[in-house]
């Protein structure tokens, strides 16, 4: 895996301008710049009519013309409900066996890197949950299991039956400030599940990691992602774009690169335009802050609950 721990994410990938080709360049941008793990899903991007299972396909479509299949980390999910029925949970054992299938095939390959369920369903017990990956581990298909929008709970009452080595969650500097998502199950990332990850060694994917563009809509004025548009939010961005100024640095980056500095079991997950943006993004996660600026940001942004202790060398560690 790449010393750089940004993730690139896909949920719209070859949507918009440019197609089939725009996504092969994002790719190969990303490739380039050294990264390695690629984020999908099997339900991206579902939500477009027509366009089922397109960032999984698109991606094992380059992988194949690519040929690299086997120097890159393959993240993706499944087991969510279907959009029409967002109620309904699927981590039974044939909705994540069907699942799996097609991803394999979407993607044209024989293993998945990493495999999370998009959604729980409270009302399976973990042990049949786990009972079923564990089978799909043991056929080769699947590498390693995560989960993703799991409660805590949750999340240790499937340890008592192996666990999950990476949860993804929505997670970024605003998480503390922003307005409730409206989807109830996309859940954001509190205090307890950071340092359970940091204590586990669990790895923490963090969805949403750039507040939907918030710092670019800003020095645009364009309008602000409802998610994000109240006094709080305002208050923390105009300390951080402040902070940023005084480093020289871009505010969405320092944003990110503060993610990074938490922890190292931290890695957020971008979801670009395009290739230009994802190098802007990319370098973030190269940067290094000193305890000073981390301190800093996690107080305007009501972060200090995330803090871990600083070691002698001046830098912040789990």
């Amino acid at each position: 895996m790449s010393a750089n721990p940004l993730i690139l994410g896909t949920a719209n990938l070859g949507l918009g301008d440019g197609g089939r080709e725009a996504a092969f360049n994002l790719l190969d941008t990303y490739l380039e710049l050294g990264g390695s793990t690629i984020d999908t899903a099997a339900i991206y991007s579902d939500w477009v009519p027509g366009e089922s299972g397109r960032s999984e396909s698109i991606i094992g479509q380059w992988m194949a013309a690519r040929g690299n299949r086997d120097t890159l980390r393959i993240v993706t999910k499944g087991a969510h409900p279907r959009l029409d029925t967002p109620t309904i949970g699927r981590c039974d054992r044939a909705s994540i066996r069907g699942d799996v299938e097609l991803s394999l095939k979407r993607l044209q390959t024989d293993r998945i890197d990493l495999y999370l369920l998009h959604r729980d369903d409270p009302k399976i017990p973990a042990a049949d949950i786990l009972g079923t990956l564990d089978e799909l581990v043991a056929e080769g298909k699947l590498l390693a299991l995560g989960c993703s929008n799991r409660t805590l709970p949750r999340i240790r009452e499937a340890e008592r039956y192996g666990g999950f080595s990476a949860n993804q969650v929505l997670g970024n500097v605003m998480v503390r400030l922003m307005n409730p998502p409206p989807d109830p199950t996309n859940l954001r990332l509190d205090p307890p599940m950071f340092h359970h990850a940091v204590n586990n060694a669990i790895e923490l994917q963090l969805y949403t990691s750039q507040c939907q563009g918030l710092f670019d809509k800003r020095r645009t004025g364009a309008p602000i992602p409802a998610n994000y548009a109240n006094p709080a939010c305002d208050r923390a961005a105009t300390q951080i774009e402040a902070i940023a100024a005084s480093l020289g640095l871009e505010p969405a980056q320092l944003a990110l690169a503060f993610l990074c500095a938490l922890a190292p079991e931290v890695h957020p997950i971008i979801g670009p335009r395009d290739s230009v943006q994802l190098r802007q993004s990319y370098a973030a996660g190269t940067l290094a802050l000193d305890a000073a600026t981390v301190s800093a940001i996690a107080e305007a942004a009501g972060m200090t609950g995330y803090l871990v202790e600083r070691s002698a060398r001046n830098d912040w560690r789990s």
